[in-house]
């Protein structure tokens, strides 16, 4: 079955020279290929790059000099407003209005107030709020407004939060803006991740049985709000928690990273990518049941035969597998997440293994086997002190002696 989905794909793919090199680095591998469903003809290339640029270009005179409009900025913008914090226009350009809208969403939900400052699970929790509400939250509770937010964070509390598909909200077109507005705007933070345009299904569509992964991530995010932010190596008290902790952050980067390799896929909506990965992740299904029946050798054994069969290059797997991996978290769906990070350890990237060590030690897309975790979570940090390069919060040094710190407290 991989097998024949693989064989129709007949992608040509190009690089442009002028790609700065951390593009190249992740985009400069994605594969048109390795997207399974056989869609034809996208390239990622020089002739794309440019038109791109000169459509930017061409556009410009609508936007606030000096503040790149981006989506995930249009995305917390619209979140924004739906809960009444007032960000104002949604035009993508995270300036002093919308920077004073995180600063009161910041106060009404206790967090450290610094609008420049938008931790990730401040605006985790602010879509996860979103998606909840806009697909059945506002129905059930006839609330509207911070209500409607305070509303989410007390069924999380409770454990009650429906469990609905994630789906970015959507975003009106940027709108041209007068030079008054213009004075008033500041350059965006720069450790805001880029996310993909328009909107993925609205429906669970494979791998989803089981509990969402997206609540608990809500749940842990709202903890780490009442603790005051992240735990670290000095300040543990609750390994367990520390734990899920690390893996809803590497959640978040992840689906960051992925975002990031989308923008750079030319010819493909992002519906499309979207049920290309959720095929993606039916192909891996099989490998993920036995992933908690199976040694971490005989599961990575597995894994590289799979590839093999499909013919196709490591890069251009371990390189699709970075993007559905994404998909896979922002849908809860576990098949595609789970699958596409057993193919990256396979493909050469041990430092994924950690997503495999915390699927298995809580149980989220396969069966709960907290012996088996420990492997993974062993060979993941093992690989980082040989070298290995950190994929998840490259920045934080102590990240690794944090988790080898919690997993001998949790054993």
């Amino acid at each position: 079955m991989f097998i024949r989905w693989i064989a129709t794909l007949s992608i040509a793919l190009s690089f442009a020279a002028t790609v700065p090199q951390i593009a190249r680095a992740d985009a400069g591998d994605f594969i048109g290929g390795a997207v399974v469903g056989g869609v034809l003809g996208y390239t990622i290339g020089k002739d794309q790059q440019r038109k791109r640029t000169q459509s930017t270009t061409r556009s410009t005179r609508t936007y606030r000099p000096g503040i790149p409009s981006t989506t995930q900025g249009a995305q917390t913008q619209t979140a924004l407003n739906y809960f009444g914090y007032n960000a104002g226009r949604v035009d993508g350009q995270v300036g002093r209005g919308t920077r004073a809208a995180i600063e009161r969403y910041q106060v009404s939900m206790g967090y450290p107030i610094n609008g420049y400052d938008f931790q990730p699970y401040q605006r985790d929790f602010l879509m996860q709020a979103y998606y909840w509400a806009t697909s059945g939250g506002q129905a059930s509770t006839q609330l509207a407004g911070q209500p409607l937010l305070m509303a989410y964070r007390q069924q999380i509390h409770s454990g009650t939060a429906l469990a609905a598909a994630p789906q970015p909200p959507a975003v009106a077109a940027p709108v041209e803006t007068s030079p008054v507005e213009t004075s008033q705007e500041i350059e965006p933070a720069t450790d805001v991740a880029e996310a993909p345009s328009a909107t993925l299904p609205t429906l669970f569509s494979g791998g989803t049985t089981g509990p969402s992964l997206a609540n608990r991530c809500s749940a842990v995010m709202l903890q780490t709000s009442t603790n005051g932010g992240y735990t670290t190596l000095a300040n543990m008290s609750d390994p367990e928690f520390a734990l899920s902790e690390q893996f809803c952050l590497a959640r978040s980067y992840a689906m960051a990273r992925g975002e990031d390799l989308m923008q750079d896929i030319q010819g493909l909506t992002p519906d499309q990518i979207a049920t290309q990965c959720d095929g993606f992740g039916e192909m891996l299904a099989p490998q993920v049941v036995k992933l908690p029946l199976s040694s971490k050798t005989d599961a990575e054994t597995q894994m590289r035969k799979l590839a093999l069969d499909s013919g196709l290059s490591p890069e251009d797997l371990a390189a699709t597998s970075k993007v559905c991996l994404a998909i896979g978290y922002r849908e809860d769906n576990m098949d595609a997440a789970v699958g596409s990070a057993l193919m990256l350890v396979a493909m050469g990237e041990p430092a994924y293994g950690e997503l495999i060590g915390h699927h298995l030690r809580e149980g989220f897309g396969v069966q709960e086997r907290r012996d088996l975790a420990m492997q993974w979570y062993d060979a993941s940090l093992s690989a980082l002190d040989a070298g290995s390069e950190a994929v998840f919060l490259p920045s934080q040094s102590d990240r690794p002696q944090l988790l080898r710190a919690a997993m001998v407290q949790t054993q």
